[in-house]
């Protein structure tokens, strides 16, 4: 099971893509989370699964992807979920828990039960991984048995696992960059301060140290990223091409000089509205009171807005 903590929904969504592509996922477990077993998974040996899991109260916060590894002619499930949170999760063993409880629960309904019941049946394993990119320190507990009370006492007779821990932000950069891949890129990019008023501009500075190590559909991907990220998944119509064309020039200060060239216009576009949407308002406020001034000096009294409103249409 690995579980995604990011700070946007919009950010879950487009990890989602991105790891719903087996290399990329196969390029996160050698690299990223690197424990001996995984080094000898191919692609061949990782299947996506097509079903969630996800429980009522997080449907509005989580998605979760599902992969199958085959290990020795034996299955082990990797759980992804994907959620909004920028903060740490102290729930999160518990959490996990429920998660791998109701994977284990669906796989063992749908075993012919012939087959459950035999002496040698054994559930599939689940590795839980926690993949976290908030700002703070991870400083929920690793242990399961570390949530539950006087745990000391009871030794191996409790429920326990530990999670594997992918902590982004304090990931070095010289590691990221060790390698040319698009997750990397990502990652790479991920870490940028997206608070920051020129958040845009090192974005771009930070890509294209990238470019030339990517193919034209990775750049593209990434650009998307870019926009879907910064933009909340709601950029200006044209800024996605815009982003890619920039991507074209040689230099970075020619793809800043083009952005702030584009952003400007957009500036400029933003104002003109705001003043007609002013000017339009002005103009229906204006009216309303001159119906109310009439219909005072008719003695009809005053009317609500919405009586106003209704006159009008």
């Amino acid at each position: 099971m690995i579980k995604i903590s990011a700070h946007e929904q919009k950010h879950d969504e487009g990890y989602k893509s991105l790891l719903s592509k087996k290399e990329n996922f196969l390029h996160f477990l050698k690299k990223y989370i690197a424990v001996p077993w995984t080094a000898d998974i191919s692609i061949d040996d990782i299947e996506k699964i097509d079903k969630s899991f996800i429980t009522r109260e997080y449907r509005k916060t989580d998605s979760d992807l599902i992969y199958k590894l085959n290990m020795n002619g034996s299955d082990v499930y990797l759980y992804v979920l994907l959620e909004m949170q920028s903060t740490v999760d102290f729930t999160m063993p518990f959490r996990l828990l429920r998660y791998m409880v109701e994977l284990l629960t669906d796989i063992f309904k749908n075993t012919d039960k012939n087959i459950r019941e035999r002496k040698s049946f054994k559930l599939p394993a689940i590795v839980p991984i926690v993949m976290y990119n908030g700002t703070d320190n991870w400083t929920a507990v690793r242990n399961y048995r570390e949530y539950t009370h006087s745990y000391e006492i009871f030794g191996d007779n409790i429920v326990d696992f530990r999670y594997l821990l992918f902590d982004l932000n304090r990931a070095d950069d010289e590691t990221i960059a060790s390698t040319r891949k698009l997750l990397d890129a990502v990652f790479s990019l991920d870490k940028v301060n997206s608070d920051v008023d020129d958040y845009i501009f090192q974005a771009l500075n930070q890509l294209s140290k990238w470019k030339h190590s990517l193919g034209d559909d990775e750049i593209n991907e990434l650009s998307g990223w870019l926009v879907y990220i910064y933009f909340k998944g709601e950029p200006p119509q044209d800024l996605e091409d815009f982003i890619k064309q920039i991507f074209k020039k040689d230099e970075v200060s020619g793809m800043t000089h083009s952005l702030e060239r584009w952003r400007d216009k957009q500036t400029n576009i933003g104002i003109q509205i705001g003043m007609e949407r002013g000017r339009q308002e002005g103009r229906q406020e204006g009216i309303q009171e001159g119906i109310q001034r009439i219909l005072e000096k008719l003695g009809k009294g005053v009317l609500s807005d919405e009586e106003i409103k209704e006159l009008m249409k």
